[in-house]
């Protein structure tokens, strides 16, 4: 079996249009009775429609593996395979994970700072002080229960390889009336595995959503699941083949109130950030590979000997003591090295001009370069321009998907808690993973406090290694309190 050649996405391949099925759904829905809809066709015909996106996807995460069967050069066949056993090196230069690896890094290296407002607008509206003060703790323990950074960083890196990550929002131990124990928790899903029903693109806030995939029983067999989520339940579907699926088990409520499976798109076109430069980075790693070809197959020079009969066994001595003895035969007679006359600089040029243009393409700075690596402070920046409006569109998603999110938990946190958030005044703060420079941020936030703006504002945002102002405020406070009780004079004992 051949592999495909050409590796850029196809229309076919593209996120597919659920509108019909979107539809038929919606219509069940309202009534909230889907016994008269055949649920396992339906969903059927979601992971069919899904289906070609779906294997682009898998293919682009199996490339980032660097799996056998997902990078094209593993794949490359000699020129003349007939022609005994001809040297073929794949040797992958893996721009691809660089690319991905580097915005993910870049982008959520730093924790996303999920906090509950704290103005006076924000406690009026959730009701009172002590109850703003328990919807930020919930938000926080959440955040930390669920380790969201990790979460966060997972989704990023699927949606900067396949063009959108998805999480799974779920209570870890689900309880009955009794009991409505258990907590909220959420985890990152493969996104070749999940379709996302929505009325509009973006796909962070689905009406409905499904999850499937392939497993195996005991004995070998091949099982075929679908989990299919709506406003309230989960419903649950198993089979030979996605096309045979049938239900199973009776729904479960998720108790969110909202599609609890929710996408995380990387851009408006789910793409992936390397797909762009694919064919540049497959051009890179056959001109390696042939390079490598080339000095394998000729040796660097060649002993010729000219007009001389030197038998098999002398040929043997002239290897192992580097002298050669013979008897000339004829005037003419000869021996000298022949080498292999290689245009390096042609090559390197070619080389170089291919690397410059997948960073420059796929808008990732080239860390190795040496203008990049001695700029700093503003100019640093400046050539982090392309890879900052990269991550700018990144961000606007994410904050789109964050608010959906807190629609969810307010649910959540209302039926089990009795906590009370309002998903307006919950915040997201985006902090990149920029090198260090203490200096700088020290005057820049020093010049900000002279022009009068507030501390807080000032730590906030001057310093990118602060990550809770909150906290610093604190600490501060804490320090002047220590201070003045140094100072304060002792009271005289009476009488």
């Amino acid at each position: 079996m051949r592999r495909r050649k050409n590796i850029a996405r196809r229309k076919c391949e593209c996120y597919p249009d659920f509108s019909a099925e979107l539809s038929t759904l919606k219509d069940v829905a309202v009534q909230g009775d889907y016994s008269r809809l055949n649920l396992p066709g339906i969903i059927a015909k979601i992971i069919r429609k899904h289906k070609s996106n779906s294997a682009y996807n898998r293919k682009l995460c199996e490339r980032y593996q660097c799996l056998d069967d997902g990078v094209p050069i593993f794949g490359r066949v000699p020129r003349f395979p007939q022609q005994g056993a001809p040297i073929n090196n794949q040797l992958n230069s893996d721009f691809f994970s660089e690319i991905v690896d580097f915005k993910t890094g870049y982008f959520a290296g730093k924790p996303i700072a999920y906090s509950y407002s704290q103005t006076d607008e924000s406690k009026a509206v959730t009701g009172s002080e002590e109850m703003a003060r328990r919807a930020s703790k919930a938000l926080t323990d959440f955040a930390i229960y669920t380790n969201l950074y990790d979460v966060d960083m997972q989704c990023v890196k699927y949606a900067a390889i396949c063009g959108y990550g998805a999480r799974l929002f779920y209570i870890d131990k689900p309880g009955g009336k009794e009991d409505p124990g258990g907590k909220e928790k959420v985890m990152p899903i493969l996104p070749y595995q999940a379709a996302f029903l929505t009325e509009t693109c973006d796909i962070s806030a689905p009406l409905f959503a499904v999850r499937y995939y392939r497993t195996e029983d005991l004995s070998g067999a091949t099982i075929c699941k679908a989990e299919f989520y709506d406003s309230s339940h989960i419903y649950y579907l198993s089979g030979s083949s996605f096309d045979k699926l049938t239900q199973v088990d009776e729904p479960q409520p998720h108790m969110f109130g909202g599609c609890p499976l929710q996408g995380i798109p990387n851009n408006e076109e789910l793409t992936g950030d390397a797909e762009k430069v694919l064919s540049l980075i497959d051009a890179y790693d056959r001109a390696i590979s042939d390079s490598s070809n080339e000095i394998e197959s000729f040796a660097q020079a060649y002993m010729v000997f000219k007009n001389i009969q030197i038998p098999d066994e002398e040929m043997a001595k002239c290897q192992s003591s580097g002298a050669i003895r013979w008897t000339a035969a004829t005037d003419n007679a000869d021996v000298y090295f022949l080498t292999k006359d290689i245009n390096d600089t042609f090559l390197q040029n070619f080389l170089d001009r291919l690397r410059d243009d997948i960073y420059q393409r796929s808008k990732t700075p080239n860390i190795n370069d040496e203008t990049f690596g001695n700029a700093s402070g503003v100019s640093l920046k400046f050539k982090l321009t392309q890879l900052e409006t990269k991550c700018g569109m990144l961000q606007a998603k994410m904050q789109a998907a964050g608010m959906y999110m807190f629609q969810l938990l307010s649910n959540s946190f209302m039926n089990r808690l009795g906590v009370h958030m309002i998903p307006e005044q919950c915040v997201m703060e985006f902090k990149r993973n920029f090198p260090l420079d203490a200096l700088s941020e020290a005057q820049a936030a020093k010049a900000m406090i002279a022009s009068g703006l507030p501390k807080q504002l000032v730590y906030g945002n001057a310093y990118s290694f602060v990550d809770d102002v909150s906290y610093v405020m604190q600490l501060i406070a804490e320090e002047e309190g220590d201070i003045v009780s140094l100072y304060k004079p002792e009271e005289e004992p009476e009488g």
